[in-house]
């Protein structure tokens, strides 16, 4: 195994650490509930959890929605994935200190048994997994047909993705065989079949139960489905109030192996502030959504461990490449060399993240190390500029308003600009408004952090970001060479041909730049000290079933 994931120890923080840390909130909070648990839990000895069979959590937020057809934020696919079983799964390996990593080579079967292909490479034969959801009702081939349906069926519900780029579009490709056999007919063969069906969103749905929730006006029960569970998962919904916490409890029907957690708890800490400071009491188990610079930080307090796992993740600067400026590829080029990549990830991502070889992250089966020229020249940036015809350049970068680590990004990147004569306003929006430009092309630039494809494929990687079709082309980019690479790549399932094929399509991209890789940060997870099983897989989704309390 090329690499380990990393335990990074931290020593601890008295009560008057906490008190000088919350010195400028601490009026502001002080008659709230959540200031009074932490001044209570920082003047008792820590006790983590309210049980040693209960892991706590600490999210920024509620997810969307519960329904596993509009998997979007990372909370919405963290809960589809623990709440529903996909039809595959990559098989774990050891990591090292308890923890865990995806093996990329190995899937096998989740709620099918089994699954093969055919010599013609199109046909696919699946074998149903004897198993029992939640509610009791056996799974059968008629739920994996629905699941088929239904993504297929509702408008703009992300799980088409899932099937269309496997090659179905229809729901008459898929067809029961038998009460536990289902065949797949692809319109091509699909070298990515196995990691397509391990997506969160390609959870298998109690067909039974979720029918008896549908209406006249309601066909597929989206509105019982988007707060309540109808899965076969290791967890189920126990109770959702919004604002507050939202509790899990262990499927007693699950199939595999029982999870150490009887109960999980999504406790909703909106500040960063504050869940770093629950976790350091040790009133939660897991800080989440903090940034690189909040994680890393984390020091001065015993008891507390950052697990730090590599990742195929990048921090993109994005391009609007059908807008001026950008519709220049000269200018996108003479920016690339103005960016000052190692100060990024010294200063901001805090060394946890390497500096970038090329538009394919480095951490990728797929990355050949092809000619990727940009390194911090502020000089050769300037005669590009101006070879390009763009003196006094000044453009627009669009940045979520809760990316804290974009937002860190952006601002050293701003005085770099400066230096070579180019202007870059920055443009904070709320999370709706950001994604509503980002699918309409509205921005001219934009920084987002910790992106990345859920399967580690070419193929995967242009469908979904690079083609001119592209699901989600927020590049707005287009190449002939890449649209003709794609169309390769979608059935070849020869190796060492589409090893071929990546090296052409990532020598395009670093030629073309519809972005600039920022830095490639590791998945950074503060959690207690007592607490081991992270499995690291590269959709960065916690799987809660292996954590354990030592």
């Amino acid at each position: 195994m090329a690499e380990r994931l990393k335990i990074l120890s931290i020593p601890g923080m008295s009560r008057r650490d906490f008190l000088k840390l919350t010195g400028g909130t601490a009026a502001t909070l002080a008659s709230s509930t959540l200031m009074m648990e932490l001044l209570q839990a920082c003047a008792s000895p820590s006790s983590t959890g309210a049980s040693t069979k209960t892991l706590t959590i600490g999210i920024s937020g509620d997810p969307d929605t519960l329904d596993p057809e509009f998997g979007q934020s990372s909370r919405t696919n963290e809960l589809i994935k623990n709440r529903y079983a996909q039809w595959s799964r990559y098989k774990e390996i050891d990591a090292g200190g308890g923890n865990f990593k995806a093996d990329l080579g190995n899937v096998i079967g989740e709620a099918l048994e089994s699954f093969s292909v055919d010599a013609d490479g199109v046909t696919v034969h699946m074998k149903v997994r004897q198993a029992k959801f939640a509610s009791g009702n056996n799974q059968t081939a008629d739920d994996f047909i629905y699941k088929v349906q239904r993504a297929l069926g509702i408008p703009n519900a992300g799980t088409a993705f899932d099937f269309n780029i496997i090659g179905v579009s229809g729901p008459d490709q898929v067809t029961k065989s038998g009460d536990m056999d289902i065949t797949f007919k692809l319109a091509h063969p699909s070298p990515i079949l196995g990691p397509m069906l391990r997506d969160q969103d390609a959870g298998i749905i109690d067909s039974a139960l979720l029918k008896q929730h549908v209406t006249s006006d309601d066909k597929w029960g989206q509105k019982w489905l988007a707060k309540n569970s109808a899965g076969g998962g290791a967890y189920s919904v126990s109770s959702w109030t919004p604002g507050t916490k939202l509790v899990l409890r262990a499927n007693k029907n699950y199939w595999g192996p029982k999870p150490y957690f009887e109960t999980v708890v999504l406790q909703v800490v909106p500040s960063s502030d504050d869940r770093v400071l629950l976790l350091k009491n040790g009133t939660i188990d897991i800080a989440a959504d903090l940034s690189s610079d909040s994680a890393t930080r984390l020091k001065g307090s015993s008891g507390v461990n950052v697990i730090s796992a590599p990742t195929i993740a990048q921090d993109m600067f994005g391009f609007v490449c059908n807008r001026p400026p950008f519709n220049n590829v000269k200018v996108r080029q003479a920016i690339a060399y103005a960016i000052p990549y190692q100060q990024l990830v010294n200063d901001i991502l805090r060394g946890e993240a390497k500096v970038a070889k090329g538009v394919f992250p480095q951490n990728s089966i797929w990355f050949t190390n092809e000619d990727y020229p940009y390194t911090t020249d502020p000089q050769k940036a300037k005669q590009m500029l101006s070879a390009a015809g763009a003196g006094n350049l000044k453009f627009t970068v669009e940045i979520r308003d809760s990316d804290a680590d974009a937002q860190a990004l952006a601002v050293p990147i701003q005085s770099a600009l400066q230096q070579i004569g180019v202007t870059m306003d920055i443009n904070k929006l709320a999370s709706a408004q950001f994604q509503q430009h980002l699918g309409q092309g509205g921005a001219q630039a934009w920084i987002q952090s910790g992106l990345g494809a859920y399967v580690d494929d070419p193929f995967y990687q242009c469908f979904l970001w690079y083609t001119t079709k592209a699901v989600i082309n927020w590049f707005k980019y287009s190449s002939p060479v890449v649209d003709q690479v794609n169309d390769q790549l979608q059935a070849e399932l020869d190796v060492s041909k589409r090893k071929s094929l990546g090296s052409q399509l990532q020598k395009q991209l670093n030629i073309d730049l519809p972005y600039i890789s920022l830095g490639e940060p590791n998945f950074l997870l503060p959690v207690r000290d007592n607490i081991s099983g992270f499995l690291y897989e590269p959709d960065g989704i916690l799987t809660y079933r292996f954590f354990k309390r030592s």
